[in-house]
């Protein structure tokens, strides 16, 4: 994926409209992508040069490493896709005797230095590691007494396994079906037989005996159920003909790999689907094995699998044309894509979408990977901004919306008055001021609190407004609608606030207003549970009164700890101390509460540090604010 800078500009409100009402009329885009076509065929006039052809499609720069195996025996070139996916090389092929030329001329090309020779000196020559050696390159030879601890000198060579795939080292069949997946995942092919395990992968599964998971590639013909019953954490994959094995282990790792391009050879031997294997995985792609006519298993998956690329090793006697047009209509196709929109907060860290939904030509729903025209996006401004992306392995463009919201910050207190009686809900939003100057209503949840109008008096309420670090205030009165018997002319009402789990006594007596004596009051309880947060409304008989008293406890969370103020001011600037301070309470929440200065004037003319000291107001704790006055 090129890297693009995320430039795209805060589009303006009229256009936003503009935009929004474009991607609304075009949610859905029904544009039909043509079909697979044939990206590449990899044609040499021999094995050696077909491999040579395909590095030079995926390694088009200098590379560091290279793999050489031997084009004319398979076992030992069985495990090295992993390896060289491990150190991003191509895989060469060369005889036993005498290198290649089509690879000494790659080798060349990219200006190897270091060769990983697969096998034994009866496999690649102790001539060809000598000739390789005198060109100036560190050459690491990974060959064992047989094809099988080759394997795993490879194997060993990847590091710690948490996963490995055990393939039949008498047929290369399965171990090139698995390869370039393998690859992929970073696991290492062990090579086993059908009835028996070889002392040196005996003893690399004892070693390696808490793996997550070993696939064991092929059905009981392939590997037989005693030797699977050794291998730790073994689950089959692949039963049947070479095909329909193929085809399962193709659709078991479909979650990891992509059809987007897809890598097709002939089953008939292994060179052109081992070379194929080094350079799948910088696609995900697999390696899918074609004849004529097409293999049920094989056709099978192609017309379930949404391809665009298709990739052919050989030429067309090994690979006819009649297979190639086969393979360019009988997968699947996108009918089309629905663009889509996102909607986050400001500065919240944001990813595209790696993958997509579509609908396939089959009207099936499938799941593709998409590339962006960005590496990063930045969301610390709010505005509407339009991503590009393409549908990985076609040329077909999706486009996201990114709405990124301005966060609220500053909400007012707010408050109503109702008369008693009166059915009454809080306010589902508030007006807040947002990051972007402009004024908008947010949802607000409220902690606590009881919306009961059925007794006069004052109500306060706090809620929480999101990506607001402050608590909401809201102040309900109920007022006294003179058709009962609670007026206010005789008494006032009280409220009280005070901390949780405070000790509280009831007064005994409130003030007559009309004869200025204090008369005493029969509360409708005689203590109050002050451990919870919470508002307690009490009314009260009055003695030698035909009217009630009622007070109001407000009970705010208990504070444990209050966090330090920092504030930098620029000399001769105007500068405001906060009326409230954050507070830790004791059920680990963070509220802001008022606060009042020791001090509330300070000379800024000078640069200078003031260590102001400040009461919080209810809970009777201190307070500091360092102030430092920097010079302009």
């Amino acid at each position: 994926m090129k890297s693009s800078r995320f430039a795209n500009t805060l589009i303006s409100k009229k256009i936003t409209i503009m935009v929004l009402a474009v991607i609304i009329g075009t949610a859905v885009n029904f544009t039909k992508v043509h079909a697979a076509s044939i990206a590449n065929r990899y044609n040499g006039v021999n094995r050696y040069e077909t491999a040579a052809k395909v590095s030079q499609d995926g390694w088009q720069e200098d590379t560091d490493y290279a793999v050489i195996v031997n084009g004319e025996n398979f076992p030992d070139a069985m495990s090295a896709a992993p390896l060289a996916k491990k150190y991003e090389a191509p895989i060469l092929l060369t005889d036993k005797d005498l290198l290649s030329p089509y690879t000494s001329v790659e080798i060349n090309r990219l200006n190897v230095k270091n060769i990983f020779i697969i096998g034994g000196k009866g496999v690649v020559s102790q001539s060809i590691e000598d000739a390789l050696k005198a060109r100036g390159m560190k050459v690491t030879r990974l060959g064992g007494v047989d094809r099988y601890e080759t394997g795993i000198l490879v194997a060993q060579k990847l590091g710690k396994p948490s996963q490995i795939a055990v393939v039949n080292g008498a047929d290369f069949h399965d171990g090139m079906s698995i390869a370039s997946i393998a690859a992929l995942k970073g696991m290492p092919i062990i090579l086993t037989g059908v009835n028996t395990i070889p002392d040196s992968v005996k003893k690399y599964l004892k070693a390696n005996s808490k793996i997550e998971q070993a696939y064991v590639i092929g059905g009981k013909a392939q590997i037989s159920d005693s030797v699977m019953s050794f291998i730790p954490n073994a689950k089959r994959v692949g039963e049947g003909s070479v095909y329909e094995r193929n085809a399962a282990i193709i659709n078991a790792f479909q979650n990891e790999i992509s059809t987007g391009t897809i890598f097709v050879a002939s089953a008939k031997d292994f060179p052109d689907s081992l070379v194929a294997s080094s350079i799948a995985p910088k696609t995900a792609s697999p390696i899918l094995y074609v004849d004529s006519p097409m293999a049920q298993a094989t056709e099978d998956l192609l017309k379930s699998k949404i391809v665009k690329n298709i990739k052919i090793l050989g030429g067309t006697g090994v690979v006819g044309y009649d297979t190639e047009y086969t393979l360019g209509y009988m997968p699947l196709d996108i009918a089309y894509v629905e663009d889509f929109t996102d909607v986050i907060w400001q500065n919240q860290k944001y990813t595209p979408r790696p993958t997509v939904i579509v609908t396939a030509t089959d009207g099936t729903i499938k799941e593709v990977p998409v590339s962006w025209n960005l590496i990063k996006v930045v969301t610390s401004k709010p505005g509407v901004y339009t991503l590009y992306g393409k549908i990985y392995g076609t040329d077909r463009t999706i486009v996201t919306t990114l709405i990124i919201k301005p966060l609220p910050v500053k909400v007012e207190d707010t408050g109503s008055e109702v008369n008693i009686g009166d059915e009454y809900t809080l306010p589902e939003t508030i007006s807040a001021k947002m990051s972007d100057g402009t004024v908008s209503k947010v949802d607000v949840s409220w902690e606590y609190g009881n919306q009961d109008t059925s007794n006069p008096g004052i109500y306060t309420f706090y809620g929480t407004v999101e990506k607001y670090s402050k608590k909401v205030k809201f102040t309900l009165v109920v007022k006294d609608n003179g058709n009962g018997n609670t007026s206010n002319d005789q008494f006032d009402d009280t409220v009280i606030e005070i901390v949780q789990g405070e000790a509280y006594t009831l007064p005994k007596t409130v003030l007559d207003k009309i004869s200025n004596k204090n008369l005493p009051v029969t509360w409708s309880t005689k203590s109050i549970d002050t451990s919870q947060v919470g508002i307690v409304r009490l009314q009260g008989t009055v003695q030698g009164s035909i009217y009630k008293a009622y007070l109001t406890l407000i009970v705010t969370p208990k504070i444990v700890d209050v966090l330090q103020i920092t504030e930098t001011v620029v000399q001769g600037s105007y500068f405001e101390l906060p009326t409230e301070v954050a507070a830790k309470t004791s059920d680990n929440r963070i509220i802001y509460v008022p606060v009042t200065w020791d001090s509330p004037f300070i000379d800024l003319g000078t640069p200078q540090t003031y260590y102001l000291k400040g009461t919080v107001n209810h809970y009777k704790m201190p307070v500091v604010l360092m102030l430092k006055v920097v010079s302009n």
